[in-house]
């Protein structure tokens, strides 16, 4: 099968051309209809300043490990801070990756409910003596993946044939993006770098250094290489966009496993709604209803299954449970992912 990842050049959109931003909103609903990942270009973010994050990355890994160890997420019970390899599991496998997760940095709630909120609060940061500069960094290059996001967003709006800043209203007050900063050594034999997946939120960008794979699933179920592309970010569509465009964008599956000899550093960016977003469907045309209810591909495209019903059987990409508020499936992300500090913290919610 003939299976290649669009590049979409986002010059027109950035350039404010009106007539060329349109031709180049047809060309994105196309690629998320049918394919769910493509590259950016000309994306706006500056390469000396991607190529200088991505250093600060590979220098917070070589941290000694006891630096690292006093941020260890199982000290947060917002799920955020750094994590040693074999931490995280996905589809009850675990991943061989390290990482660090950030999200937006506000205080904890004392008394949260509904019960999600408790996923508000603080990041844990490296100490600015031992790695100078990468607080500032990290909270930099996660505005400009912010910003880009809403732009990205926007398009997406225009695709659907709705107003411009539809999706992004949707998204309320307080969105809840998070970054993740990621090192996978060589994937063990028979291992993963991180398994089969759907992203669990809305959008997702993705900063790759020059070592490949990643890889994405095609409709007949074959795998094929997400290999960096100079200069650009990987966009993927995540389930609740998935979910509220009623099946008319997917969510591809995708992994990683590294097999290139050498060491792979990477940044996802996720960006989701408020927590409290209700998931209504959006106002799509008739026409693109019908497309989705003429294709069985389209119909039949299912979400991430949860602990429970992993544990009654249920396969990993056909979830039951349609959530109706975004935090619900904020939450259940984190707590299908790390059990043992959901367990430590909240005891009787972690299903």
């Amino acid at each position: 099968m003939n299976y290649k990842i669009p590049i979409i050049d986002l010059e027109p959109w950035l350039a404010g051309d009106r007539h060329r931003r349109l031709e180049l909103c047809q060309q994105l609903r196309e690629v998320c209809h049918k394919v769910g990942f493509f590259y950016v270009i000309n994306h706006g973010i500056p390469q000396p300043v991607s190529d200088s994050y991505l250093a600060l990355i590979k220098d917070f890994f070589a941290l000694p490990a006891s630096i690292k160890a006093d941020i260890d997420k199982q000290r947060s019970p917002q799920f955020r801070g750094w994590e040693q390899l074999g931490s995280e599991l996905t589809n009850n496998e675990i991943d061989y990756r390290e990482q660090i997760d950030i999200g937006v940095e506000r205080d904890a709630i004392a008394d949260p409910d509904p019960y999600y909120m408790a996923l508000v609060g603080p990041n844990q940061w490296p100490p600015e003596a031992s790695l100078p500069g990468f607080r500032n960094t990290v909270s930099d290059y996660f505005s400009r993946l912010s910003g880009l996001s809403r732009q990205i967003l926007r398009m997406m709006s225009l695709a659907l044939g709705l107003d411009e800043l539809h999706i992004e209203q949707v998204f309320g007050e307080n969105p809840s993006p998070y970054l993740k900063l990621i090192r996978y050594p060589q994937t063990l034999e028979g291992g993963q770098g991180v398994g089969v997946h759907k992203d669990s939120g809305f959008l997702t960008l993705l900063l790759q250094d020059e070592s490949p794979g990643l890889e994405a699933q095609a409709n007949d179920d074959s795998w094929h290489p997400v290999d960096p592309v100079p200069g650009s970010l990987v966009v993927n569509t995540g389930e609740l966009l998935q979910l509220v465009t009623q099946n008319y964008f997917i969510a591809t599956p995708h992994r990683v496993i590294n097999k290139a000899g050498g060491e792979r550093y990477s940044s996802a960016f996720f960006y989701s709604p408020d927590l409290n977003t209700i998931l209504e469907p959006l106002p799509l045309g008739s026409d693109l209803v019908d497309q989705v209810r003429a294709s069985k591909r389209h119909r039949s495209e299912g979400l991430m299954a949860s602990r429970s019903e992993m544990a009654a059987g249920i396969g990993g990409m056909a979830s039951r449970v349609r959530p109706d508020v975004f935090g619900e499936k904020y939450w259940q992300r984190w707590v299908r992912s790390y059990p043992d500090i959901a367990r430590k913290f909240y005891p009787g919610l972690t299903d």
